[in-house]
């Protein structure tokens, strides 16, 4: 059972190092331009600085990859190479994906997005909190629920199932309710960011459908883009070593973690960040959001994503996303990163420019976090070579 694992918070605190293109050490002198066939070395010369196992990275533009590459091994010290096909594990980047779902179904006429905890958990009323009773779905997934974050201070946590297979329904709910009897640790309105916002988020979503969220993301978000590789928990693949395994740093050496009991956080956390899937099929999510800045809509109309966009008044969070304004971004962007404390991956979405970039490694702690923000910054530089800013 995992006891100290956490979903990374928003990418905002550090988001600003992003400015500094021409000042990281750990990025080459020369990093080339988008589309020259250079990217792999480069990403190599970010992997190498910071001792990763592996780096990958990918830069979207007008619907589709401008280029792509991923170095280093599955395994620290390991042989197997990863490659442009591999999983990675997105962590809270889930998030977003989790409030998708929540317009989706809004736009279906299943819910609209000020139902209330309590009236889509109308039997949780009894153990619930009184401030939790008219929280609505948009406080939940903007985190100005008032939810604390200590989600692994209930009773359940002991019990529940580690990175074995979907989270159960029941799992979720019951969690969800341990955690809404707690007094909140902020007023209503007020930001904190809290992986417990989503799971409650989930039950909800559960109960009103009468569907698993493992479903619901698939049939919502996945299958309407084409997404063929998402999945929940540490990739798999037939054989022990056919898809990159999680580590934590330890003494110097990067402990693995394969896929199984340790790898990822309890299945139940799922609507907050276990989703796994291919670089290509997060381009295809990429793509969808930045569809929003052409005025396009296709998995959303363009109101629907203008909502999952706009941040909580007061706050600088949107629904799944944290917005932020830099010299490259052409406006405000849309950025998130996640992390399972064995991976760590970044995702940026400038629609201003129908522009973003993904980096992900499968390391975690400060190399993982520096690392990712490194590659990011060589990719951001490799667009403006090639495309101007």
């Amino acid at each position: 059972m995992i006891r100290t694992m956490g979903v990374c918070t928003v990418l905002l605190v550090g988001a600003t190092s992003l400015v500094a293109c021409g000042s990281d050490p750990l990025v080459p002198d020369d990093p080339g331009a988008a589309g020259d066939g250079s990217l792999g070395e480069a990403l190599e010369f970010v992997r190498a600085a910071h001792d990763l196992p592996a780096l990958a990275g990918m830069i979207v533009r007008e619907g589709g990859i401008v280029e792509t590459a991923a170095v280093g091994t599955r395994v620290a010290g390991g042989s197997e190479q990863v490659t442009t096909d591999d999983l990675w594990h997105i962590g809270s980047i889930t998030k977003s994906m989790t409030s998708t779902v929540v317009a989706r179904l809004a736009e279906e006429g299943l819910l609209p997005w000020s139902t209330t905890v309590s009236q889509a958990l109308p039997d949780l009323v009894p153990r619930m909190h009184a401030a939790y009773a008219d929280v609505t779905f948009s406080e939940l997934v903007t985190h100005t629920s008032g939810l604390r974050e200590e989600i692994h201070e209930v009773p359940i946590w002991s019990t529940l199932e580690d990175d074995v297979g979907p989270g159960t329904v029941d799992e979720r709910r019951e969690w969800a309710a341990q955690l809404l009897a707690a007094a909140p640790a902020r007023s209503g309105g007020e930001h904190l960011y809290s992986n417990a916002g989503y799971i409650v988020a989930g039950a909800m979503l559960e109960a009103i459908s009468s569907k698993s969220w493992e479903t619901l993301i698939q049939e919502e978000v996945f299958q309407p883009l084409g997404i063929t590789t998402g999945g929940f928990g540490a990739p798999r693949g037939p054989g022990p070593r056919d898809q990159p395994w999680g580590h934590t740093r330890d003494g110097g050496r990067w402990n693995p973690f394969a896929p199984g009991p340790g790898a990822d956080n309890p299945a139940a956390l799922g609507p907050a960040g276990t989703v796994h899937m291919s670089l290509a099929d997060m381009a295809l999510y990429a793509q969808a959001h930045l569809a929003r800045g052409r005025g396009q809509g296709g998995l959303l109309e363009p109101a629907s994503f203008a909502r999952l966009h706009t941040p909580a008044p007061g706050t600088a969070y949107a629904a799944g996303w944290g917005l932020e304004e830099q010299p490259w971004t052409g406006g405000v962007a849309l950025a998130h990163s996640g992390s399972n404390n064995r991976w760590y991956a970044r995702l940026w979405l400038a629609p201003a420019r129908d522009f973003a970039l993904f980096t992900v490694t499968n390391a975690a702690g400060d190399p993982g976090e520096e690392g990712t923000n490194a590659a990011a910054v060589l990719l951001i530089e490799r667009f403006e070579a090639a495309f101007g800013r």
